[in-house]
């Protein structure tokens, strides 16, 4: 986030300025293409990188404090860059850990910050195409320790819709059920965490052809950005018209589904099946 905050300004100055990405380079005596990934926020500047820009572009020195500062943060490794994630789901993680408020919607599974250990490791292992088996641990000790920001002195609110399917396809797995409904119900009741089911008698909805995430960040740091994950991998999405139609959606996916309450009480009755 604080690279992609940093890279932000660079490409504003830059804009501002009237130059092109050629020149840039040329000044910084490297390729278009680095110079690109300091404004995606890909890669953070070096210091001396950033304090050329900074006085090429008659920034005062208090601002270029400012910008310094920005700059280490995002000079930082995130605490999961020991799990050596794929980038595309690195630099979720990073929006994740940054995020005030994540809204889900899932088809199939339970989402990933609501799910048990078990759970976690059970359906880890059925994407073998995905993990090897040695990987295993490594991303369920990962699933966990994500898990912490719903527990953090400012923690993460949530609100999850999940398809009824993903309760149904969790009951027949007997070793991990019981426990995983019950932790949605424990979950549920925390102020932070929002769940509810959309069930199967509502029929036909907007979203069948997908689950997807929702990021929301403080003011005045990033706009919204949505996350979508398939069989083989993931992507961020920034673009402001498809986050706003993905926000829609949401919407109207929340309001045909189950109440709160309501949802507790599915969830109890499956518990007991």
């Amino acid at each position: 986030m604080r690279r992609k905050a940093l890279g932000r300004e660079l490409r504003k100055l830059r804009t501002q300025a009237g130059e092109s990405l050629e020149e840039i380079a040329k000044l910084l005596g490297c390729s278009t293409g680095k110079v690109g990934h300091f404004e995606t926020g890909r890669n953070a500047p070096s210091k001396p990188e950033l304090m050329v820009l900074l006085n090429h572009y008659n920034i005062s020195a208090q601002d270029q404090a400012v910008y310094e500062e920005i700059r280490q943060e995002a000079s930082k490794r995130g605490w999961w860059s020991t799990y050596r994630l794929p980038n595309w789901f690195s630099n979720y993680v990073g929006m994740e850990t940054d995020a005030l408020r994540l809204r889900n919607f899932e088809l199939e599974l339970i989402p990933g910050l609501l799910q048990t250990e078990e759970y976690a490791r059970a359906v880890t292992v059925l994407a073998r195409h995905m993990t090897e088996p040695t990987e295993v641990e490594r991303k369920v000790e990962l699933r966990m320790a994500r898990q912490k920001r719903l527990f953090a002195e400012e923690p993460l609110e949530q609100i999850a819709v999940i398809s009824e399917a993903a309760l149904h396809r969790c009951v027949k797995t007997k070793d991990v059920s019981a426990r995983q409904l019950t932790h949605l119900l424990e979950m549920g009741e925390r102020p932070n965490i929002e769940i509810h089911i959309l069930p199967f008698d509502d029929g036909l909805h907007a979203s069948l052809s997908g689950s997807f995430a929702l990021l929301d960040f403080p003011s005045e740091t990033w706009p919204p950005a949505a996350y979508q994950e398939y069989a083989v991998g993931g992507h961020l999405v920034d673009d402001l018209e498809i986050v706003a139609a993905l926000d829609t959606l949401f919407g109207e996916l929340r309001e045909r589904a189950l109440s709160e309450r309501d949802s507790a009480r599915l969830i109890s009755k499956l518990v007991h099946k």
